[in-house]
């Protein structure tokens, strides 16, 4: 299996969503956000061309990027079920999401998208079995993990990690 591991892109400013009376999980992305996210999908299409299943965190800015996504990978391949879960908020358990991607055929290309710290940690959690974040992505920032069967931890091997001014450039 092959994780792409989306970090959300540019979003509303917290304290100005604040002032306008939205919950930090209502904060939409910004015009930038949406423009360079769609740049940055192009370019990631050329790199990660097949995608199964997009799983998102249920908070507006996540959803916005996946629905990016989508639309993006839709115009040439085939439609891409998108699914929201508990699993990829700031806060959860690694080991949440590990469960739910082990279900999944082995040979598939899924893509999560999510929030730091949440995503430093699953990486980590991944890549040595230690839920602590030693990297962080950029906001619309890409990593793409390699699994010889399905998630867990100290299971993946890192193909590539790009900021999201390298995908906009592919794209």
């Amino acid at each position: 299996m092959e994780v792409l591991v989306v970090r959300h892109a540019i979003a509303m400013d917290r304290d100005k969503a604040k002032t306008r009376g939205l919950a930090d999980g209502d904060r939409p992305l910004t015009d930038k956000g949406r423009s360079r996210m769609k740049q940055a999908a192009r370019g990631l299409c050329e790199r990660a061309p097949e995608l199964s299943e997009l799983f998102t965190s249920p908070l507006r800015r996540a959803v916005e990027t996946a629905e990016i996504l989508s639309k993006v990978y839709e115009e040439g391949y085939a439609e891409l079920e998108r699914v929201q879960t508990a699993a990829l908020l700031p806060d959860a358990d690694p080991t949440e999401l590990t469960a739910l991607l082990a279900r999944r055929d082995a040979g598939s290309t899924v893509a999560v998208v999510g929030h730091e710290p949440q995503l430093g940690c699953l990486l980590a959690f991944w890549l040595t079995g230690v839920a602590r974040s030693f990297v962080e992505l950029q906001k619309g920032g890409v990593a793409l993990l390699h699994f010889d069967r399905v998630p867990g931890p100290s299971a993946g091997r890192l193909i590539w990690l790009l900021p999201p001014a390298v995908l906009r450039s592919l794209g």
